[in-house]
């Protein structure tokens, strides 16, 4: 009975190490800082994904007009924090 009970605690154990995120190992799209700037003509779509649980970091993820491809923005630039800024003020559409 008493080693059925340390093997299962063991097993819930390894369990719950299993699936807890691990420092440093976060699941961030963004991989270093990013650019300090884009050209604003070219940016069809801009998505803010706050610091969570996954990923300690914000991040700015701006989708190219005509590529369709994805760059991350430097959330501490000037332009970030500007463009984000008068996006807000925008009506949406």
């Amino acid at each position: 009975m008493n080693s059925t009970a340390i093997l299962c605690l063991a097993v819930l154990f390894c369990a719950a190490i299993e699936g807890s995120p691990m420092p440093g190992k976060g699941r961030c799209h963004c991989l270093g800082d990013g650019v300090n700037f884009i050209q604003p003509r070219l940016i069809e779509k801009l998505d803010v994904i706050p610091a969570s649980m996954t990923c300690g970091n914000l991040e700015i993820i701006v989708t190219l007009k005509n590529s369709g491809e994805l760059r991350c923005l430097n959330p501490k630039s000037k332009f970030s924090q500007n463009f984000i800024k008068n996006a807000k003020k925008m009506p949406q559409q």
